[in-house]
This record gives structure tokens, C-alpha cells and sequence, in this order.
């Protein structure tokens, strides 16, 4: 029997107290000893450890030898099956949501990156990814907080999200080349490598951990041939869709339908300030190309914003 489909919800896993501490100096020690991989964008010491963490603990719950980081095999772990998994780990200093509340107070749907030199990196022959968020202490702005931290600190948690295979990731994932921007939280930042978005609702999620190992090459090509998912926050969707009305691309009515079908009620924050909007029409209405109800509508799609001090 094969690997049967649960939702992706994150199996969430303490990493504190004596254990957690060995497991994170261990993972901080691989990294030093592995170094940079050349020519690949394996991240820094902090990020390349958070992934070695993240396959220990897999690793360890499946019951596989222990990291040798002499042997380059292409992939992280083998199954059973004979499928060879990568295990995807990002972190930061807040948990993962599978939602999270962004602008204009709409849920934004959450994400995960793959480096696209990677995904598409012949050498690299993982069949399918493991996806892992790492819940970290606060570090200093600006930088990741290193391993293995302290051992009284409360705040270490591994959620191990889900997997998927390498082809729908190369075949239904985003790709975003360098200087692109998106959106986290309620700000925007821009890509500094290439990289694949693919959205965590569309993963396919564990029980349990042991999960993991049923996974055959049959799940995989399963998983391959599935139909196109959507790779976008609802928000950004309606915000291309509205777009392209206005590019001529399609019609008001199939914009409604993405509206619709995605639950988004009411009008989407824009990605500029809504200031700058105001700006542009009391332009163009001191050029006489609009006039006060041009702005009355823009005031019932969006407020203007004020300075409070």
C-alpha cells in the first residue's frame, strides 16, 4: 500500500530541552563541516543548517542511518521505495500559518520557495520535496538566527508542511526571476535569486511522520499528472484579473468569476497607496480628462489616506 492523501496540515515538532539542543548542534556542525556547496544556491550557514535540522529529524523518525556528509548523492534521503526526497526547510522568527492576514484584511494563503537553479539542476535527481518551515528565537534585524542557539530557549519548532514531486513543482510552480516582488505580511519584498513559488494548499500532508515513508514511485507520477492548481494569494489573482480587464485581455464578467470562486468579497487593496491613485486622478482632473465623480467612485472602492502623526 501506497501513500494515502491527507491535508497539508503542518505536524508541528518541538525542538527544545536537551534533545532538541543536541539535534541543533549537530545540524550547526554539519553545516560548518559541508561548507558552501560551489556554484549551487544552497543559502547561508544559518539557512543550509535549518535544512540539515529539519532532515535530521525526518531522518530520525523514519528510522534511516544518520547525514554522512561525505557521500553526494544527489538528494537527501532515499525511501524505502526506492524515491529519492530533498527536504525543503525556510525559517524565521514566526510560526507557519496556513493563512495569514494581510492588507485590506483578506487572508493571504501561504507559500513555499524552491531555488529554480535547483529544480532544474540534472545532478540534483530528488524525485519529490519535502516541505519544512523552522520557527526560530528573534535574531538581530536583518539576518537569520544562527544554530544551535541556547538550551533554555522555548522557541524552536520544525512543521513539517508536506510533499510533492519535482515535475508538478517544475510544471504548475511560479517561476519569479530575480529582482520580483511579493507579498509577506502586510509589506512587500523583492527575490534576490530565481526562484519557484508553489502554495502549501496544494501539497499533499502526513498523519504522522512515518507517512513519509510510504510514498512509492506510483504516488509520484500520480502526483505529477494532476490537474493545474492555482499558484497565487486569492488577493493577487483578483489584482491580475482586474488587469487584465483593463488591458483587454478578458472581461469584466470572467474577473467576477475569479472573485467568486475564490471567496473574495469586496475590492482588493491595490499594490501602490491609495494616495497615489487620488494623486493621479487630481492630475488628470487639472487637465480636464476627469471630474469630481471620477473621484467619488475611486472614494467607494478606496480611502484615502491620512497623515496622523
Amino acid at each position: 500500500m501506497g501513500y494515502v492523501y491527507y491535508p497539508p496540515t503542518p505536524i508541528v515538532i518541538s525542538l527544545v530541552g536537551e534533545e532538541g539542543f543536541k539535534l541543533r548542534q549537530q545540524a550547526q556542525e554539519l553545516a560548518l563541516k559541508t561548507g558552501r556547496l560551489k556554484g549551487a544556491q544552497s543559502g547561508s550557514e544559518a539557512e543550509r543548517s535549518y535544512g540539515f535540522l529539519a532532515q535530521m529529524v525526518i531522518r530520525k523518525a523514519l528510522g534511516l542511518p544518520p547525514i554522512d556528509p561525505e557521500k553526494d548523492e544527489g538528494s537527501d534521503l532515499t525511501l524505502p521505495s526506492g524515491v529519492k526526497v530533498d527536504v525543503k526547510c525556510r525559517g524565521g522568527t514566526l510560526p507557519f500559518e496556513e493563512k495569514y492576514e494581510g492588507s485590506g484584511g483578506f487572508m493571504r494563503e501561504a507559500k513555499h520557495n524552491f531555488f529554480a537553479s535547483q529544480v532544474y539542476n540534472d545532478k540534483l535527481n530528488a524525485n519529490a520535496y519535502i516541505l519544512t518551515h523552522l520557527e526560530t528565537p528573534r535574531a538581530p534585524k536583518g539576518s537569520k538566527t544562527p544554530l544551535p542557539g541556547t538550551p533554555s530557549q522555548r522557541k524552536w519548532k520544525l512543521y513539517v508542511c508536506g510533499w510533492v514531486s519535482r515535475e508538478r513543482v517544475k510544471n504548475e510552480g511560479v517561476y519569479l526571476p530575480r529582482g520580483s516582488i511579493t507579498e509577506q505580511g502586510k509589506g512587500w519584498f523583492s527575490y534576490r535569486s530565481d526562484e519557484i513559488e508553489f502554495y502549501n494548499r496544494h501539497l499533499q500532508g502526513f498523519k504522522d511522520l512515518k507517512d513519509i515513508s510510504t510514498i512509492t514511485p506510483e504516488d509520484v507520477k500520480r502526483d505529477e499528472e494532476r490537474s493545474l492548481s492555482l499558484h497565487l494569494t486569492s488577493v493577487d489573482a483578483v489584482r491580475i484579473a482586474n488587469n487584465l480587464v483593463g488591458l483587454g485581455v478578458i472581461n469584466k464578467e470572467t474577473a467576477e468569476f475569479v472573485k467568486q470562486d475564490l471567496g473574495i468579497n469586496g475590492n482588493v487593496p491595490p499594490i501602490l497607496s491609495p494616495n497615489q491613485y487620488y494623486h493621479l486622478l487630481r492630475w488628470l482632473k487639472s487637465k480636464g480628462k476627469v471630474n469630481d465623480n471620477n473621484i467619488e467612485k475611486l472614494m467607494a472602492i478606496m480611502k484615502e489616506i491620512e497623515y496622523k502623526g
